[in-house]
């Protein structure tokens, strides 16, 4: 099934024109960098946190973007498609790159059915998305300000380098099947309520 709302480039889908309200990416930024005391982070590459999390009730705002993206990819799968946001760990998050950061080649959670990235602050020349796909053959979409991009979750994708001064801000998801299949490692699993 082909969604009006997405274009295919290669094995991507890139919605066109259907978050781009300044608003809204006015009060993800707003909401997140309000949230800041309560950020938490998953690890250290290069000196850089590459996973900043965020409770889904301090960046409400998120919720539309989850959503929509959950609604286009279970009309372009066929499959109904979640977030998971609360339940799972790794949902979401965000990532903040400085001058001179990248993040190296790497793809998502195995679980996941889809996975996708929302553009929230893209200075000039702050990095291009970068894909390779099954031939291995390397390419390249250059992001702006709410564009959001879904993709397989073991594509591997990096980010080049943010050649810019200002920081470049993006939302990151995984998407899941419905029922949820919880891991030892997620706040609602029997491991990880037993262990409490």
């Amino acid at each position: 099934m082909h969604n009006k709302g997405l274009v295919r480039i290669g094995p991507i889908l890139k919605s066109s024109d259907l978050l781009k309200s300044t608003v809204l990416l006015e009060s993800i930024i707003s909401e997140f960098t309000a949230s800041r005391a309560e950020w938490t982070y998953s690890h250290k590459i290069n000196g850089r946190w590459e996973n900043i999390y965020v409770d889904i009730d301090l960046v409400p705002s998120v919720r539309a973007v989850l959503s929509t993206a959950a609604n286009l990819a279970t009309q372009e799968t066929g499959k109904n498609l979640v977030c998971g946001h609360g339940i799972l760990k790794d949902s979401f998050w965000f990532n903040c790159m400085a001058t001179d950061e990248s993040t190296g080649w790497h793809n998502h959670k195995a679980r996941a059915a889809m996975s996708g990235v929302f553009y929230l602050t893209v200075p000039k020349d702050s990095g291009d998305f970068l894909y390779r796909e099954q031939n291995r053959q390397e390419s390249s979409i250059t992001p702006e300000p709410g564009m959001l991009l879904l993709f397989q979750p073991t594509m591997n994708h990096a980010v080049s380098v943010n050649k810019s001064k200002e920081d470049r801000v993006s939302l990151a998801f995984n998407l899941f099947t419905l029922p949820l299949e919880m891991g030892s490692e997620d706040p609602f699993s029997c491991d990880s309520l037993v262990a409490r």
